[in-house]
């Protein structure tokens, strides 16, 4: 019977140290592809704020301790309310992973942003205005950060990723819907 336990034992840490590497590989590698598959084909750029990454990893880690909590804890009342709560943060941190994304296509745009699980799906008309903040460094300009400003009284920023490289389809979609395009900075 000792050797059953001390299996148990080695089963238990086995698998929190695969959940543990998870946690710093597992959202990029796995959860942002996953998510990415199930958006719309039409999507012309997809993209997802960096605290996606950090409650993934969050949530691997929780499920790591879980493990840990198995193999190392003696008092079963304990371990199963711990474990169900670690479990409990686990399951939501890659939920909201896999809930975090923004994408475009030619006819609206999409965001669920950090900490929701929410999706607001904006038509171009639905902007108020893209505001492009430039900065200078070095005698270059360059887009230091955007923000959408819908009519409905939200305000979305971006200050890194993709979308600051690839956002003009939305400024040329916006102006035309009737939206304004503002620069500020350089």
């Amino acid at each position: 019977m000792h050797d059953v336990v001390d299996q148990r034992r080695v089963i238990s840490f086995t698998i929190a140290i695969i959940l543990f590497i998870l946690a710093f590989l597992g959202p990029a590698a796995i959860l942002l592809p996953l998510k990415t598959g199930f958006i719309t084909r039409e999507a012309e750029l997809i993209g997802t704020s960096g605290w996606s990454l950090i409650t993934g990893g969050i949530g691997f880690l929780a499920l790591a301790a879980v493990f840990v909590l198995f193999a190392v804890m003696e008092d079963k009342k304990k371990k199963w309310t711990m474990s169900l709560a670690l479990f409990a943060v686990g399951v939501a941190g890659i939920l909201l992973t896999v809930k975090d994304y923004y994408y475009y296509t030619s006819e609206h745009f999409v965001i669920n942003g950090p900490f929701t699980l929410t999706t607001e799906t904006y038509e171009w008309s639905d902007f108020e205005s893209v505001t492009e903040n430039l900065a200078k460094e070095g005698g270059t300009l360059f887009v230091e950060s955007l923000e959408f400003k819908m009519k409905d009284g939200n305000t979305y920023q971006f200050d890194r990723g993709r979308m600051l490289q690839l956002y003009q389809p939305i400024v040329g979609a916006v102006t035309a819907s009737g939206g304004e395009h503002i620069r500020n900075g350089g």
